[in-house]
């Protein structure tokens, strides 16, 4: 009798440590991720720059959740932070990058597509602004270092944000007031209700858990066709059969 409590009191154990390590912990990461860099842009001029942080917007029957917005005179800058650890690789068309610590390899979603999903929800609340330009910016806020990073546009640490926005904060294509009308419209829209922000990350989970069924198969979770073996500049990969029309890659690990 006392084996069998043992037994399911180290089974309880083992299932909260997992469900901690599993849901809970990547959760806290990343909030502690985005109240960093959140922190940082309050240092920004609030004569020159509007903040908005956690947005949730509707992208046709899905949603999509921004980090970070900064509307400046130059445009919108649109922040995807990651807090991560290890060595961090990627390239800007990959479909993952790679996260090394010492041995142990893991893939990342690409936080560049994620973000350009972001711009683009963005992009299509306010179409009636035809001469706004946007700015993607990936922040990396943990301990994590940037390797081998092949992108167009900033991927930085946390301690070159502010020097990045002001860079790119250079020309006058929006009006303080044209600005406060862009800020006021973005949160009109934005989604506060608790059930829909817990169904847009169940969603996301069943999407990556799909996506994965899709991959292990071979199958291109884009447009269903078959993926195939190629031979690229940066070695052999995954491609999509149905090539140019789908540029899907799966890089083959070794």
């Amino acid at each position: 009798m006392e084996i069998l409590i043992l037994l399911i009191i180290f089974l309880v154990v083992s299932g909260i440590s997992l469900y901690f390590k599993k849901i809970i912990l990547p959760k806290i990461k990343g909030a502690v991720g985005e109240y960093k860099v959140a922190s940082k842009l309050k240092h920004l001029n609030k004569n020159e720059y509007i903040i908005l942080n956690d947005i949730l917007l509707r992208k046709g029957n899905s949603t999509s959740q921004i980090d970070h917005i900064v509307i400046c005179k130059s445009g919108i800058i649109v922040i995807e932070t990651k807090n991560y650890k290890g060595w961090i690789h990627g390239h800007q068309n990959s479909e993952y990058w790679t996260q090394t610590i010492y041995k142990y390899k893991k893939r990342l979603r690409n936080p560049i597509k994620q973000n350009w999903v972001h711009v683009f929800t963005i992009k299509k609340l306010l179409s009636e602004y035809n001469n706004i330009i946007y700015f993607p910016i990936i922040v990396f806020s943990g301990n994590g270092k940037l390797k081998n990073i092949t992108s167009d546009i900033p991927v930085i640490y946390t301690n070159k944000l502010l020097r990045t926005i002001r860079k790119v904060n250079d020309s006058e294509n929006l009006s303080f007031n044209q600005m406060k009308l862009i800020s006021d419209k973005i949160q009109q829209h934005n989604i506060t209700d608790k059930k829909v922000k817990k169904y847009h990350t169940k969603r996301i989970k069943d999407n990556i858990r799909a996506k994965k069924r899709n991959e292990d198969r071979k199958i291109c979770p884009r447009c269903g066709s078959n993926l195939i073996k190629k031979k690229g500049k940066y070695g052999k990969f995954y491609g999509c059969e149905n090539y140019p029309k789908c540029r899907f890659t799966l890089k083959i690990n070794n």
